[in-house]
C-alpha cells in the first residue's frame, strides 16, 4: 500500500500560504476541469462547460483580461470547431469584471470546452535524496503550487511545467484610434531619411554614456601600463637610456666593441616592474672595480630587491605603475563576464618614430592582461591611433557587440572551449497529477513531481570558483541521475543516510536523464593544495627589427592541485574547471563531465593517497619581445624543439642559442676570475702589512723570507688571472660580435603574405 501511494502525485494543502485574491474567471458557475501552473509568471486553465440555449456568460477580472483575450480558445467538443465569442462594450468603467458571451450556432445543448491563460504564482521546485549502497539514491521531487486565484480548485487535474516559453502582458481591451493625415493633391512632400542607428554609435546620448552603444571605461596613461618580462624598453622619456654604441676599445682592455643594434638592448631587469633573468651582456653590463684596475663584468643588472635607495624618479613610476594596475583591476572585474565587445585603442606620437609600433605594442599588452584576468580573447579588438602630438595612451572602449561578433564569440569557444552559461538549452519539463485533488483558496498544495531509485553515490566537489566555494577543502556531495524525461528545475536538497539529515544543497537545472553533483556538507576530509602557474611559448614568428621580435605566443595557465584524501576509504573527487572562451585545454584528468559552462575532472582517490592533478590551458596572444632577454631565449628553446616551423629559421635561432649559451658561460667564468682575484689582492694587502712590521724586528729574517715568497707567489696567480680576465673579455668581444652577426641576418618570412605555389603554365 505504502508503494502504491508513492507512485501518486500527492498533494498536502498549506493554508494561509502567500497572498489571497478574490477575483477568477467566472463561466456560469462552471468548475475547473484541469490546471497547469508554470514558472514564468502564468498558468494554464481548462474548463468543461455544457451550454444549453446558445448562450454562455463569461465574467473576467478586468485586471486579467488582457491575458484573457490574447490565450482564450472556445472549441465545441463534439465537432471540435472554434465557437464565436461578443463583448458588450457598454459596460460600466469602474466594475470590477468584464463580461463576455459565448454564442452558439444553435440552441441545442452542446459540450464547450474554454482554455485559457491568466496571471499565477510561479511553482517551487524542492528535492529529497536518500543515499545508500550498491551506487543507488533515492529521489524525491515536490513542487509547491500556491492557489492565490480567489477560487476552489475542487476536483481538479494539477500539473506543473516549466519551458522556455515566453510571457508577457499586451493591451486587447483598450479601443485604438489611429489618427490619419489629410492630403491634397497639390501639395508636394520631401521626406528625409531616418536617422543611422549603430551599435557603434557615440559616446554619449543625451548624457548617457552607454545609450549610444558605446562607454569609455579607462584611460592609462603609458607609465602606468605594467611591461612584462623580456620586453623592450621603450626608448621614451619616461625611461633609463641604454648603452651607447661602442667601436673602440678602452685603454684598461675592456671590450667595449657593441654593434648599433644593442643600442635599443634594453636590461632584462625593467623598471616597468617586469623583471627578467640574466641578459646578454651589454656595455652596461661592465664596471670599473678601480682606478686603472682590471673591469668586473656583472651577471645581471642590481635587483630591485637590493637595499639602494631609490631615485624620486624610479620611486614616481612606480607609483605610476601600481596605479595602472589597480585600474585593470577593477576593469577586468567588470569586463570578464557578458558579450560585450571591448576595443583596446593605442595611441602614439607620430612625430616620434616608429609610431605605429609603439601604438600596437601597448595596446596589446593591456589587451593581454584583459585575457589574463578572465575577458575571453574573441571580445578584444585592438585599434591604433598615431596622431602628430597625441599622448602615449592606452584607452579602453566598451561597446554594443554586432550580431556577427556575437556569432564569433560563441564559435570561438569550440569543443575545448567554455559554453556560455546563458547559452545553455533549456528544458522542458511537465508533471501532471493523474488524479483530481482540490486545493483551497488562499492555500498551496505540494505536487510530487518524482519519486523513485535512480543511479547515485556519495562524492567529494573541489569548486573553488563559485561565489560561496572553497580553495582548501571539497565538499561531501551527492551524485545522481534525473530518471524523468523533464528538466528538473533549479532548487533545494535536501540528503538523508541511515535515517537521519546529513546536509542540503541546491541544484542547477538538471536535463532529462542527466547527471548533477550536490555539495550538501564540508567535512574536510579531502585536503587541496592549490598552486598556479603560467608561461608563454613562442609559436609564430612575425617579424624581427634590430634585436626586438614580435611573435605570436601561446599563453599557458597552469594550475597544479595536491589532493589528499584523509579517509580510511576510497574518494571519488570531481574538480570543478570552468575555461573561458578562446582558451584550448591542454592537460587535465581525462575522465571529465560537462555540467553548465564548467568541466567536472574525475579522481579516484584510495585511503590516506595523495596525488597531483594538472590543468593547463593556453590562448594565442600577440608579444614584442627583445631577443636578447633570457626569458625570450628560453622561449625560443620550445619553439626551436616543436615540431613545426621553419626549418631555416630554426637553424639559425639554435646558432642564437648557442652563441647565447657561450656568452653565459664566459660571465660566469669572468665573475669567478673576478672573485679570485679579489681574494688575492686581499692577501696581498695583508702580506704586505705583515713585511712592513717586520721590517721593525731583527730577529724576523727567515719569517720575512718565508712572506717575500708568499709574496711573489700571490703576485703571479694575480698577474695570470688578470691574464684570464683579459682573455675572456676578448672571448667576450669575439663572441658577441659573431652574435650580432647572427642576429643581423636572421630573417623571417612575412606572415600576412599567403604563400602561394605557382601554376604550370598551360594548366
Amino acid at each position: 500500500m505504502r508503494k502504491r501511494l508513492a507512485g501518486f502525485l500527492l498533494a498536502v494543502a498549506l493554508v494561509g500560504c502567500g497572498p489571497k485574491h478574490s477575483s477568477f474567471v467566472k463561466v456560469d458557475s462552471v468548475a475547473l476541469g484541469r490546471v497547469v501552473v508554470y514558472r514564468n509568471g502564468v498558468a494554464f486553465y481548462e474548463r468543461r462547460a455544457t451550454v444549453e440555449g446558445g448562450l454562455l456568460t463569461v465574467s473576467v477580472p478586468r485586471d486579467r483580461v488582457d491575458d484573457f483575450l490574447k490565450s482564450l480558445t472556445v472549441v465545441d467538443a463534439r465537432s471540435n470547431k472554434p465557437l464565436p465569442v461578443s463583448i458588450p462594450r457598454q459596460q460600466a468603467d469602474d466594475g470590477a469584471y468584464l463580461v463576455m458571451k459565448l454564442q452558439l450556432p444553435s440552441k441545442d445543448k452542446a459540450d464547450v470546452i474554454l482554455t485559457y491563460v491568466t496571471e499565477a504564482p510561479a511553482w517551487k521546485p524542492s528535492y529529497r535524496v536518500v543515499v545508500g549502497d550498491k551506487g543507488k539514491v533515492m529521489l524525491e521531487g515536490w513542487a509547491i503550487v500556491d492557489n492565490t486565484s480567489g477560487e476552489d480548485w475542487k476536483g481538479v487535474l494539477v500539473g506543473v511545467g516549466s519551458s522556455s516559453a515566453l510571457s508577457f502582458k499586451y493591451d486587447l481591451w483598450s479601443v485604438r484610434q489611429v489618427q490619419r493625415e489629410t492630403l491634397a493633391s497639390a501639395e508636394r512632400f520631401a521626406i528625409a531619411p531616418p536617422t543611422g542607428v549603430s551599435p557603434y554609435g557615440g559616446t554619449s546620448v543625451n548624457g548617457d554614456p552607454t545609450a549610444g552603444g558605446e562607454a569609455v571605461m579607462a584611460e592609462l596613461d603609458d607609465g602606468e601600463i605594467r611591461r612584462p618580462d623580456g620586453h623592450p624598453e621603450d626608448k621614451s622619456a619616461t625611461r633609463v637610456a641604454t648603452a651607447r654604441p661602442m667601436t673602440t676599445v678602452d685603454s684598461d682592455g675592456g671590450d667595449d666593441a657593441l654593434d648599433a643594434d644593442y643600442e635599443s638592448t634594453p636590461t632584462t631587469t625593467s623598471s616597468h616592474g617586469g623583471g627578467g633573468g640574466r641578459s646578454a651582456p651589454r656595455k652596461a653590463d661592465y664596471a670599473k672595480k678601480s682606478k686603472g684596475g682590471p673591469r668586473e663584468m656583472s651577471k645581471a643588472p642590481a635587483p630591485a630587491t637590493q637595499s639602494a635607495p631609490k631615485d624620486e624618479r624610479s620611486v614616481q613610476h612606480d607609483a605610476q605603475v601600481a596605479n595602472g594596475d589597480l585600474k585593470m583591476r577593477q576593469i577586468g572585474k567588470n569586463l570578464a563576464h557578458g558579450d560585450a565587445t571591448i576595443v583596446v585603442e593605442g595611441y602614439a606620437d607620430a612625430n616620434r618614430a616608429d609610431g605605429q609600433r609603439r601604438a600596437m605594442d601597448r595596446a596589446n599588452i593591456v589587451k593581454n592582461q584583459l585575457i589574463d584576468q578572465g575577458v575571453a580573447p574573441a571580445r578584444i579588438r585592438v585599434v591604433t591611433h598615431v596622431e602628430p602630438n597625441q599622448s602615449e595612451r592606452v584607452r579602453l572602449v566598451q561597446k554594443a557587440a554586432t550580431p556577427a561578433e556575437k556569432a564569433a564569440l560563441a564559435k570561438s569557444g569550440g569543443k575545448d572551449g567554455a559554453q556560455d552559461a546563458s547559452a545553455q538549452p533549456v528544458g522542458e519539463s511537465h508533471f501532471a497529477n493523474p488524479m483530481p485533488m482540490t486545493v483551497e483558496r488562499g492555500s498551496s498544495a505540494m505536487v510530487s513531481m518524482v519519486r523513485g531509485e535512480t543511479d547515485g553515490e556519495v562524492v567529494y566537489l573541489y569548486d573553488a570558483e563559485s561565489e560561496r566555494g572553497n580553495d582548501k577543502f571539497a565538499f561531501r556531495a551527492v551524485r545522481f541521475r534525473n530518471p524523468t524525461d523533464s528538466t528538473l528545475e533549479t532548487g533545494p536538497v535536501t540528503v538523508y543516510g541511515n535515517e537521519r539529515f546529513i546536509g542540503e544543497g541546491l541544484t542547477e537545472p538538471i536535463p532529462p536523464k542527466a547527471s548533477a553533483v550536490v555539495p550538501y556538507a564540508l567535512d574536510r576530509q579531502i585536503v587541496v593544495e592549490r598552486n598556479d602557474g603560467e608561461e608563454d611559448k613562442i609559436s609564430k614568428l612575425v617579424t624581427l627589427q634590430r634585436g626586438i621580435l614580435t611573435a605570436e605566443v601561446q599563453h599557458i595557465r597552469h594550475r597544479k592541485l595536491t589532493v589528499t584524501n584523509r579517509l580510511a576509504t576510497t574518494a571519488r573527487v570531481y574538480i570543478r574547471h570552468t575555461m573561458n572562451k578562446g582558451w584550448t585545454l591542454l592537460e587535465a584528468p581525462p575522465q571529465y563531465e560537462r555540467i553548465g559552462d564548467a568541466h567536472l575532472f574525475e579522481v579516484d582517490l584510495k585511503p590516506n593517497e595523495t596525488r597531483d592533478v594538472v590543468i593547463a590551458e593556453a590562448t594565442p596572444i600577440e608579444r614584442t619581445l627583445d631577443l636578447n632577454a633570457d626569458v625570450t631565449l628560453d622561449m625560443m628553446k620550445f619553439y626551436v624543439e616543436a615540431p613545426d616551423g621553419t626549418p631555416g629559421i630554426k637553424e639559425q635561432l639554435k646558432k642564437l642559442l648557442a652563441l647565447h649559451r657561450t656568452m653565459v658561460d664566459l660571465i660566469d667564468e669572468q665573475t669567478s676570475l673576478h672573485r679570485r682575484l679579489d681574494e688575492y689582492r686581499e692577501r696581498m694587502d695583508e702580506l704586505h702589512n705583515q713585511i712592513f712590521t717586520l721590517t721593525a724586528v731583527k730577529t724576523g729574517g727567515d719569517l720575512m723570507t718565508h712572506l717575500k715568497a708568499k709574496m711573489k707567489d700571490i703576485s703571479d696567480r694575480v698577474q695570470k688571472t688578470t691574464i684570464g680576465v683579459v682573455d675572456t673579455e676578448e672571448k667576450m668581444m669575439l663572441t658577441r660580435v659573431q652574435f650580432q652577426d647572427a642576429l643581423a641576418e636572421l630573417t623571417l618570412p612575412d606572415a600576412t603574405t599567403a604563400q602561394l605555389t605557382p601554376t604550370p603554365a598551360g594548366k
